[in-house]
């Protein structure tokens, strides 16, 4: 997915009509999906929430253990726990860095999703050639989400400067044998507990202390690879 967004422009895509799809196919071939602050409350309570050794300060929601591969969807396309990550559902929409400016984001389309396919649904453009009420709340969505990413990685790099994203290990039994789940980051719970009072203080009024228990706690959830997913 989103492997061929392009800007979305009434010129090239006044004819394009939106259908509602309520398959995630999409997804299938997903094993990991970045997450916004305000996911992370309710994604820990389905997904492992990990950082991932190419981008150690950005949360991320483990869909598998498996490369290419999605264990959240069944084959009908169904999503089998409640919790979507919002990525998913703002697909086939994204916000793109424009060439030269990447300071500046642009409202970006997949055409070859399957919503465009049917040529029946939604307009996304008005007579006018605006963008219709529905995409323009797509795009509010997108930049809150976009914002909440950058603010997520601006709290866990706080983290990280001060050593305490390091590799983890989810440790399980197997017939009294035990065995491990690795290759992902975590927070250094001992290490952030053994901390002074001071700097402790401060991650627990802006927000940051939540967010370690929200992860940590989401660990437990490495369960759903070693059974079935089930709601």
């Amino acid at each position: 997915m989103n492997k061929h967004i392009e800007a979305l422009t009434h010129s090239q895509h006044k004819d394009l009509r939106l259908s509602k799809i309520t398959s995630f196919s999409f997804a299938a071939n997903i094993s990991s999906v970045k997450l916004s602050l305000s996911e992370l409350r309710k994604a820990s309570l389905y997904y492992p929430i990990v950082f991932l050794k190419g981008n150690p300060t950005l949360p991320q929601a483990l869909l598998s253990l498996e490369p290419g591969n999605n264990n959240f969807i069944d084959d009908k396309g169904n999503w089998k726990v409640p919790y979507i990550p919002a990525y998913f559902r703002l697909y086939p929409f994204a916000l793109a860095a424009i060439q030269n400016q990447e300071e500046k984001l642009a409202l970006c389309i997949d055409p070859e999703a399957e919503h465009f396919k049917s040529g029946m649904g939604d307009p996304l453009f008005t007579a006018d050639g605006k963008l219709t009420e529905f995409v323009q709340k797509i795009l509010k969505s997108l930049e809150v989400y976009q914002k909440e990413i950058a603010l997520a990685q601006a709290l866990f790099k706080s983290l990280d400067k001060q050593g305490l994203i390091v590799d983890r290990a989810y440790k399980y039994r197997v017939n009294q044998a035990e065995k491990s789940i690795q290759g992902f980051k975590g927070i250094d719970m001992k290490k952030l507990h053994a901390m002074d009072d001071k700097p402790l203080a401060e991650y627990v009024k802006n927000g940051t202390m939540k967010m370690v228990y929200e992860v940590n706690d989401s660990l437990s959830n490495f369960s759903k690879f070693i059974a079935p997913v089930q709601k």
